[in-house]
């Protein structure tokens, strides 16, 4: 048996060979390239870092530009709705502050046509206001000083349920403007809020029970920003079926939501989206945001 010096073959040199399993070996040479590998893997995890972040911050303002959009949407659908019954509502105003005065007023009295005829003349004034966009605070309290003006008038103890009548109807159309958010006396909204005002009887079913509930909660918070379908109501609460359908009628039931057609995807009402504010306010007075 012949023996031979073994060497290096000169055509080997600097390239990989192959072991016996035939997968390749890398010389002592290739070592910095493996440095140049992760330098670059490195540089790409921390460009794919930052491309996620912008990622996250696009999707935050586009959440906030939806948020936006669905309350325009909300206020220009109310809008159109106000157009569409308002002047059958004023009408009905005018004709009920003629029929009360004329009901509610005492009879035997020497004034009481020249009164009957004032009261009413203001109160279709005052009607015409809730036909309006907008009823500043100094609008309202020019008719309540016109009631006052009226009030000096008063010779005997009978015009005393005149002007309590035609104060009434007054007041209640002041109510109307506000439930219509056209109006909004910054002066009330500046004292203390009478406690002894709120009726659990109505707020515990129709405010604290809707929102009572973590679901029905992240649902209103989701409508918040645009409109779901019953499927990404689903997909996002994980609840399906009857139990979704159960947590979404109460929202209903209770005019949080509303459904655009029988079949179609859900949106949040003004009282919905108001309720939400409310409980971010509360949560800021109180101090439990972060």
């Amino acid at each position: 048996m012949n023996s031979e010096t073994l060497t290096e073959s000169p055509n080997l040199k600097g390239k990989n060979t192959q072991s016996v399993t035939g997968e390749p070996v890398s010389s002592l040479e290739n070592v910095p390239d493996y440095f140049s590998k992760y330098n670059v893997e490195s540089n790409y995890f921390e460009e794919l870092h930052s491309i996620k972040k912008e990622i996250t911050s696009l999707r935050n303002e586009f959440s906030r530009f939806l948020q936006r959009a669905n309350q325009q949407h909300i206020e220009t659908m109310i809008s159109e709705m106000k157009k569409n019954f308002m002047k059958p509502m004023i009408n009905y105003l005018c004709e009920e502050a003629g029929e009360r005065m004329e009901n509610g007023m005492t009879r035997d009295c020497q004034m009481r046509e020249f009164c009957e005829i004032s009261f009413r003349d203001l109160l279709q004034e005052t009607a015409g206001l809730v036909g309006k966009e907008n009823v500043g605070s100094e609008t309202v309290k020019i008719y309540r000083e016109k009631l006052v003006e009226l009030k000096k008038h008063a010779k005997t103890e009978k015009c005393s349920k005149c002007f309590s009548e035609a104060s009434t109807l007054f007041e209640k159309q002041v109510r109307l403007m506000r439930s219509l958010q056209i109006y909004e006396d910054r002066t009330e909204d500046a004292e203390q809020p009478d406690i002894s005002e709120i009726k659990p009887e109505k707020m515990v079913p129709e405010i604290c029970e809707p929102i009572a509930n973590k679901q029905r909660l992240i649902m209103l918070k989701a409508l918040s920003g645009e409109s779901k379908t019953f499927s990404e109501l689903s997909k996002l609460t994980g609840l399906r079926g009857g139990n979704l359908l159960f947590h979404l009628q109460k929202l209903l039931d209770t005019g949080m939501v509303l459904q655009r057609s029988e079949r179609g995807d859900y949106i949040i009402t003004r009282k919905g989206y108001s309720t939400l504010q409310g409980l971010s306010r509360i949560y800021s007075k109180i101090g439990l945001l972060e």
